[in-house]
């Protein structure tokens, strides 16, 4: 959403609109099994806090619109949602405070969402409101925030701007408690030509860092040395973390390496999925579908855009994702576009949580566009 809202042309890929299953629920508030509350980044900066009452089909969630420390900008968004013959929830705004003319409670703005229950809620607006996609996590505790992450860059800054190939798409964090509720963050960060062993724009270690702090739920604020707030992140206990690092900074969502996984484990998976294109003017967010399976050569996603929410329908015309390796959870390999045979790198980032899995991936098309994809088995 944000100020994507305002400007919307014509789309470069035709896809279509998909939203996300509300079998069983996510993270749950502690006393109320029937509500779920998730935190998230969306470009160019912004966070979202959501939470889903299932008894009553209904929605809130707070957009921080500005920075993080004033409050008196924050929108606070209410509504219904149903779940749709599909599977996936349509989220239909109702209620606005304070209101707000790009967001209309008039029924003709409304969100689709996926989600993988009690670990992430991925979120696309719709209708008058088309945007970014808002990549969130669910609420966890200060237990889950220590381990090594593999992350990617889902939420860039400069928006139609980002190049993946020369600017920051990929990287790795370590997260260790220093005592006293304070936690510490190190590690790297690369362009996404190292994965293709090329010129390798950028790989350097992350700085600029000052301690993190924890509050209830799994939040994590770190603070500058003025006390002014620079980035809010987010942990789950299956191992998924958010951070946004601010107005134009940007955000990550990231998953706890493992080197028990193998790109194997990928063979039979149905997964769908949104794909983040921040060149597009027009459907900057757009549904997709993959399927793995073993060639004998390699393991092979075949990816559609879904051009029906209630059907499922896919275009005819897809992708191919060919898996090359993977290194504690992080995946590489090269994506082909069947509109014209040419092949670009990817790395992604994976987790197995409850026997689903889910797929990060930071590529961008022939011409250079990124290519952002957020894919969960169904």
């Amino acid at each position: 959403m944000k100020k994507t809202i305002l400007k919307l042309t014509t789309l470069a890929l035709l896809f279509g609109m998909i939203g996300c299953s509300d079998d069983d629920s996510t993270t749950m508030v502690e006393g109320d099994a029937n509500i779920s509350v998730y935190k998230g980044t969306q470009s160019p900066g912004d966070v979202w806090d959501w939470t889903l009452n299932h008894d009553e089909n209904t929605f809130t969630t707070v957009w921080d619109y500005g920075t993080f420390d004033d409050v008196t900008d924050d929108i606070t968004i209410e509504g219904t949602y149903e779940t749709l013959a599909s599977g996936y929830l349509k989220c239909t705004i109702n209620s606005v405070n304070p209101s707000h003319e790009e967001i209309p409670a008039d029924g003709s703005a409304y969100f689709y969402a996926m989600q993988l229950p009690d670990v992430a809620m991925m979120v696309k607006p719709e209708g008058s409101i088309k945007g970014d996609l808002i990549a969130t996590v669910a609420a966890g505790d200060c237990g889950d925030v220590v381990g090594e992450y593999n992350y990617i860059l889902t939420a860039p800054g400069n928006g139609e701007l980002y190049d993946p190939a020369t600017e920051e798409a990929y990287g790795e964090v370590t997260i260790v408690d220093n005592g006293g509720g304070n936690f510490g963050i190190s590690g790297n960060k690369y362009s996404l030509d190292c994965a293709n062993e090329g010129a390798c724009t950028i790989n350097s270690a992350i700085t600029g860092l000052p301690t993190a702090v924890c509050s209830e739920s799994g939040t994590v604020v770190i603070s500058s040395n003025d006390n002014e707030t620079e980035v809010v992140g987010q942990f789950t206990s299956a191992g998924v973390m958010m951070l946004d690092r601010g107005q134009g900074n940007g955000g990550v969502l990231a998953f706890q390496k493992s080197a028990s996984y193998d790109f194997n484990d990928l063979v039979g998976a149905e997964m769908i999925g949104l794909a983040y294109l921040p060149h597009n003017n027009d459907e900057k967010t757009v549904p997709i579908k993959f399927t793995f399976e073993d060639t004998g050569d390699a393991i092979l996603g075949d990816g559609h855009m879904i051009t029906d929410i209630y059907t499922g329908s896919l275009d005819p015309e897809g992708v191919t994702m060919r898996v090359d390796g993977i290194t504690e959870g992080l995946l590489d390999g090269d994506l082909t576009f069947d509109s014209n045979g040419l092949g670009t790198n990817f790395v992604a980032a994976m987790l197995e949580s409850n026997g689903s899995k889910m797929l990060i991936v930071s590529s961008h098309d022939p011409e250079g566009s990124p290519f952002i994809l957020v894919l969960v088995e169904k």
